[in-house]
């Protein structure tokens, strides 16, 4: 997968991604941000000309009316500011910056299904969209709310900024220089924070994976009872424990590369103090400035301190939170989406698919998992596709499916490259239930139709429910189809024995009533009696459609019109049930006895 890295520096497309993102999302956040960024301006210039305007009050006039007025202003000016901060900071926390960042955890979650399905198989594309979710997390870059903010505490001291420095350039140039010299020192510690800080996400991001994994794993019921029957839990938790070993390792090494740094930002904070207090003494003393100018100029010196090292701290931090946040937005920019095609792939009453010379292998693997396949499959035919563990099934079938694209040669859809198909209308011809299969957490009838329930009859969903047996199950539970698939989000659901799953895998499959169907080994931790039953059962649901049984077993395969032989990535043999059990020294006649036992 291409990740298109930008250069690591103060990225603006990055930050104006986002900011472009919200006023499509919520443009009223932009006047909650607007009112906080003024107030935010406002408060430190209460403090640095309200105690000047009070002290020489008290020192040349001592009007006690005119004292007490700028004394209870200067309180409530403080008081309502600092509450209109902190509300405005919680409510855009709360209602702006987290939704936000949902609605990119959603968009993740969207763009992560439209990748190649190759790609999500590899470890590189895990760790991508994990880099991509731990970019706006709040642990990381302290998501969305540590983007806007910085944004907009850059800009409220830059003003302030500008502001104070008018004020003490005025009085003492010496005394600005000396802020300055502190800024540049302050920046070359923070920027060597923010580089250690960053260069511990990259060594996490895939720690962090597998620790959230196992600690998934530890909490999730499916793994319960193995878990406890074979008493993986020691080996688990010791897992856990050597990830977070790992993860405190890292955190310790950047917390002691970056404590000569901290030490050296706040001995240069206070000289800085020391100094700035020395030439304002000197300044009173030979009556240069009045004591309420001189508490003006130690506030606005406290002020151009403050927010130049502020700018920089933010310029750093936003450096550092757009390093973090273009990882999500280099994810979804991403363009290596399925190769869609244009062409409308439309059902029609004849359909012929066929494998031209077709060879496939996996990425990084030298070897092929398939080499020159060549066959023909006809509307209504139903095949078989036989052989033992690793012989290319499913690999097949998944080239069928458009998961995986020929390494070479290619497969033709009524002599046309299925990759020329539109991929959204060419799925639509083809319904499997996987040897893997998942069902959802969301109700009976919802994995079934695998849409909105509201647009679909109950009778026929029902009619599908009988069809594969689960019936006389379904009316038992009290909410019928509404009852929910397993106890994740509805305490009320039901835990589907492992052949309730199959039979409402297969239930989703033939409700899409789509001309292909396939099952791909899904029964294969049946016994061979019970498996045999059960894609009799769908051969006769699937009598008129094409119809693709996989099995590493032969209990789908009398009833089939064909059969292929798989063995080490080529189709060995093709033929009927009864002209391969009796060729002489073949692989299927060889299975076939083997297992002859159970197909009495």
């Amino acid at each position: 997968m291409k990740h298109h890295d930008r250069k690591m520096n103060f990225d603006l497309h990055t930050i104006f991604y986002f900011f472009d993102k919200m006023w499509k999302y919520r443009k009223s956040f932009y006047f909650f941000y607007a009112f906080f960024m003024i107030v935010m301006i406002i408060r430190p210039l209460v403090s640095i000309f309200c105690p000047r305007m009070l002290i020489d009050t008290i020192t040349s006039s001592g009007d006690m009316f005119r004292i007490i007025h700028i004394a209870a202003f200067m309180i409530l000016a403080t008081f309502f500011i600092n509450l209109a901060v902190s509300i405005t900071d919680e409510h855009l926390s709360k209602i702006y910056y987290e939704d936000l960042n949902r609605l990119n955890e959603a968009d993740i979650g969207r763009k992560s299904m439209e990748l190649k399905f190759i790609a999500t198989e590899q470890k590189e594309t895990l760790d991508y969209i994990h880099s991509a979710k731990s970019g706006i997390s709040n642990d990381y870059s302290g998501g969305m709310r540590g983007l806007f903010k910085a944004f907009a505490l850059l800009i409220c001291n830059l003003m302030i900024l500008i502001i104070s420095a008018s004020v003490v350039i005025r009085y003492s140039l010496p005394l600005l220089l000396v802020f300055v010299l502190n800024v540049i020192v302050n920046t070359a510690m923070n920027n060597r924070i923010n580089a250690i800080s960053l260069a511990q996400h990259e060594k996490l991001s895939s720690i962090d994976r597998g620790y959230y994994f196992l600690l998934h794993s530890l909490s999730d019921i499916r793994y319960g009872k193995d878990i406890r029957l074979f008493d993986a839990k020691e080996m688990m938790t010791h897992r856990v424990d050597s990830y977070n070993l790992e993860q405190s390792k890292i955190t310790k090494d950047q917390a002691m590369q970056s404590q000569k740094f901290l030490y050296g930002s706040k001995l240069d904070m206070a000289l800085t103090t020391i100094l700035t207090y020395i030439i304002l003494t000197v300044m009173a003393v030979k009556g240069i400035i009045t004591l309420g100018e001189f508490t003006m100029l130690a506030a606005s010196g406290a002020a151009i301190a403050a927010s130049m090292n502020m700018v920089l701290v933010q310029i750093l931090d936003l450096q550092k939170f757009t390093r973090y946040a273009e990882k999500c937005v280099n994810f979804l920019e991403n363009n290596d989406y399925e190769e869609s095609g244009s062409l409308p792939c439309v059902c029609e009453d004849s359909m012929e698919i066929e494998f031209k010379n077709v060879s496939f292998r996996y990425p990084g693997s030298e070897e092929y998992a398939l080499r020159n396949i060549n066959v023909k499959i006809h509307t209504g035919e139903h095949l078989s596709i036989v052989g033992l563990n690793g012989a290319g099934k499913t690999t097949f079938i998944k080239l069928l499916c458009r998961f995986y694209e020929c390494t070479e040669g290619e497969i033709t859809l009524n002599g046309i490259n299925i990759l020329e198909y539109d991929i959204a209308s060419y799925r639509r011809l083809l319904a499997a239930v996987f040897q893997d299969f998942q069902l959802l957490g969301f109700s009976i009838k919802e994995n079934i139709i695998s849409g909105d329930p509201s647009d679909v009859s109950d009778d026929k969903v029902n009619e599908i429910i009988k069809e594969v047996g689960l019936s006389e199950k379904v009316v038992s539970l009290s909410a019928g189809t509404d009852t929910c698939v397993f106890r994740y989000y509805d305490l009320n659901g039901f835990e589907p024995s492992g052949g309730e799953q199959q039979k409402l895998a297969m239930a989703r499959a033939l409700y899409k009533d789509a001309p292909v169907l396939i099952l791909d080994e899904p029964t294969a931790a049946l016994d061979p009696i019970a498996e045999k039953e059960v894609y009799e059962k769908f051969n006769e649901m699937t009598d008129g459609k094409t119809a693709l049984f996989i099995s590493h077993r032969l209990s789908s395969c009398k009833f089939c019109d064909s059969i292929l032989v798989f063995k080490e990535g080529r189709i060995v043999e093709r033929g009927t049930h009864y002209s391969l059990v009796s060729l002489p020294g073949g692989l299927y006649s060889q299975m076939f006895h083997a297992q002859a036992q159970y197909y009495a």
